[in-house]
């Protein structure tokens, strides 16, 4: 679990605008405290990383969002005898998972996720990045309820 979390905790994070928290900031004394706080509750954070699973196992499904992932090499269709991509035995996406953790949200699979996530350091992957954490519109908007419902519970 440390390895994953130490995976999921470098320099490529995902973020996710909320709209109104400019607004909100402005005209709520102790706004900062208040949000901070909120996003650092267990409940919270859990609400959202069910989303962004979800989220994931999705993208996986539908072999890509936004954008559909490539085809896979014929020798590998072959070899699988299926077309559809990172679904095998389907041990990756039943690995889609988050943690949380003194406050921050870690989200969680195999080790070899890394791999098909990110388009740098890909000389151990001879096959191209195949995404899967990624926020959706529909997810920002889903998280951005999440959010904004718990910071109202506590106004």
């Amino acid at each position: 679990m440390q390895n994953r979390r130490k995976q999921m905790n470098d320099d490529r994070f995902i973020s996710v605008d909320i709209d109104g928290l400019d607004k909100a900031h402005d005209t709520v004394d102790g706004f900062p405290r208040l949000l901070q706080n909120t996003l650092r509750r267990h409940s919270v954070l859990k609400e959202i990383g069910t989303v962004l699973v979800a989220s994931g196992e999705q993208t996986i499904s539908e072999g890509g969002r936004p954008v559909k992932y490539k085809p896979l090499a014929e020798s590998t269709i072959a070899r699988k005898g299926s077309s559809k991509p990172l679904i095998d035995k389907d041990t990756l996406r039943q690995s889609l998972d988050y943690e949380t953790y003194a406050g921050k949200l870690y989200l969680t699979s195999v080790e070899y996720l890394k791999y098909h996530q990110w388009e740098e350091d890909r000389d151990k992957a001879p096959f191209p990045a195949r995404p899967i954490w990624h926020v959706q519109d529909e997810d920002k908007e889903e998280i951005t309820d999440i959010i904004i419902d718990n910071v109202s519970k506590n106004l």
